[in-house]
């Protein structure tokens, strides 16, 4: 059975969003997670990974250049 990465965001209307977890990336030094709301795999929010107190963090990538990197990088996968 595949395991499905499931997460809980607060979207800006204060709704609970769940999105799973479509692909994991290293760009040098840097890891990046790719998450699409349950159903809609075409629309992909993208996060930068930090650790911050042991845990695992997910920042927005609002940066243009570092988004489009991260997408290159993904569609090179395929």
């Amino acid at each position: 059975m595949e395991e499905k990465n499931i997460i809980t965001f607060m979207g800006e209307d204060g709704k609970a969003v769940e999105l799973q977890l479509v692909e994991r990336l290293k760009i040098e030094e840097d890891e990046y997670v790719l998450f699409a709301p349950i159903g809609e795999e075409d629309d992909a929010y993208v996060y930068k990974v930090s650790m911050v107190d042991g845990k695992e963090t997910y920042e927005g990538v609002e940066d243009d250049d570092e988004f489009e990197r991260v997408l290159e990088e993904y569609e090179s996968l395929f």
